[in-house]
């Protein structure tokens, strides 16, 4: 008996038995054979079955195109035999024996398949035209989930599967399943081999020498035919399409999730600093995490916000906070340190650096730029006067990322935080305020006063404070 096994994009194969007597091929509906390609002409080749003779012959009409037999192309007619491949564009028809001297059998295909570099160009020279229309839908997908999807879809459309799944290799050692309890599967996975029955299949989905994933399909409906030499041969040129396009998604997920760090970085740091930081994530995936060391923060806040925010309206008010978060973000990057905004005030975070200026220089050169900016000028805002302070403070603290690689924030956290933040009631107007570390460090460079103890809410205990006096004034003890 001779059949036709024909492929078409976007529809399983199907078989067509042939009987004796002549088949026409082409574009146009009244064909026996209807091919719906651009590339066929209307009337295109015919195929003479002679029962007497038991051959069968292929002749082409004088087509545009052409008609292919194993990708060469028909002059005129020829006589076809078992297991050949005629094209005409995307259109393939696999034409098969099984008689008692031709067996189409299981046995020819089942068995453990070596994933070797010739096996693969086998694959795809075989495939082509069915690669060609896989790899052009694939090219449009952008997220790795819906790539997987098109794989497995495509492979049930070709190859004619009711089952059929694409399994990643860090799902791999996770997966308890029917399928991955399958011991070919298990084979598939440790020898990087495609291992076939005549009812099921296991393709490794390999990146050079790395496994980057496992494709596993079965045939449960009684009516299917076997997996024969050409199934495997397909399976094997999607899997390879499919390594392509996991490559691909996992380099846009990597390049994705690096321009999201990089923004938040940048939402904390300033560039040069964010470029730093940048090269020790790119080492090794991971921002750094919460840790325990001296810093020097400073806090200033916008007096009696709620009052104004009432009084102006939200849109007018919005627009001070963010004139007034932008001009301190960039004293603060100036001056290589990190930026927390905290409701209608800003967080700057000072770290040492070595060879570097000490933290509570910078912190004090920051608010003094601050406060000419705002004092001088009168306002950040040229209807409304605003009113500010600057409260520093000197101190150990844990600071980091915490969270994950979808969604991490910058942290600080101590009581050297909360202590700057209570201190900044003490610092309007227009004033800056230390703490008792922060000022033993500048004593000798700048002026300042002891404001003496001074009582915080939420502290049972008192802080010393001193107010750093601005450029002039006499010192005051």
């Amino acid at each position: 008996m001779w059949q036709f096994i024909i492929h078409t994009p976007e529809k399983e194969p199907t078989q067509v038995e042939l009987k004796p007597g002549t088949l026409t091929l082409g574009r146009a509906e009244t064909n026996d054979i209807v091919i719906q390609d651009v590339s066929a002409s209307r009337k295109h080749a015919e195929i003479v079955y002679d029962s007497t003779t038991n051959t069968i012959t292929l002749v082409d009409l004088g087509s545009t195109n052409g008609t292919y037999v194993n990708h060469q192309r028909l002059r005129g007619s020829q006589q076809l035999n078992h297991d050949d491949l005629i094209r005409v564009g995307q259109f393939l028809m696999h034409l098969t024996r099984s008689t008692g001297e031709i067996s189409v059998q299981p046995a020819a295909v089942a068995g453990t398949h070596r994933f070797t570099r010739e096996l693969l160009l086998e694959s795809l020279d075989e495939h082509s035209v069915l690669i060609y229309d896989v790899a052009r839908k694939l090219n449009t997908v952008l997220d790795i989930e819906t790539a997987l999807n098109e794989v497995t879809s495509q492979l049930k459309q070709v190859m004619g599967v009711n089952i059929c799944q694409v399994i990643l290799a860090e799902q791999l050692k996770e997966m308890e399943t029917s399928d991955f309890i399958d011991p070919l599967a298990r084979r598939a996975v440790t020898t990087c081999s495609a291992e076939v029955t005549p009812t099921s299949m296991y393709v490794p989905i390999m990146r050079g020498e790395e496994l980057i994933g496992l494709i596993s399909m079965r045939k449960t409906r009684p009516e299917t035919r076997p997996f024969g030499r050409r199934d495997l041969q397909l399976a094997i040129a999607i899997s390879h399409q499919a390594a392509l396009a996991i490559q691909r998604m996992q380099l846009l997920e990597k390049v994705r999730r690096d321009e999201q760090i990089q923004r938040l970085l940048l939402r904390f740091v300033s560039p040069a600093e964010a470029e730093f930081l940048l090269k020790d994530y790119f080492k090794d995936g991971e921002l750094p995490g919460l840790k325990e060391q001296k810093v020097t923060v400073l806090f200033s806040d916008i007096a009696n916000s709620t009052s104004l925010a009432e009084q102006l309206g939200t849109k007018h008010f919005s627009k001070i906070l963010n004139s007034f978060y932008r001009e301190a973000t960039q004293i603060i990057f100036q001056h290589k340190g990190m930026v927390k905004y905290l409701g209608d005030g800003i967080l700057g975070i000072f770290t040492e650096q070595a060879g570097g200026v000490p933290t509570e220089e910078k912190a004090v050169i920051v608010g003094r730029e601050l406060l000419g900016i705002v004092n001088c000028t009168g306002s950040l805002d040229p209807a409304q006067r605003i009113v500010i302070g600057v409260a520093i403070n000197t101190g150990q603290a844990m600071v980091g990322y915490v969270g994950t690689q979808e969604r991490a924030e910058f942290n600080v956290m101590g009581d050297t935080i909360n202590i700057a933040y209570r201190m900044q009631e003490y610092a309007r107007p227009y004033k800056i305020i230390v703490g008792p570390a922060t000022v033993a460090a500048i004593s000798g460079k700048y002026r300042f006063r002891r404001v003496g103890a001074v009582s915080l809410r939420g502290r049972e205990q008192t802080i010393q404070a001193y107010e750093v006096l601005s450029e002039g004034i006499e010192f005051v003890t």
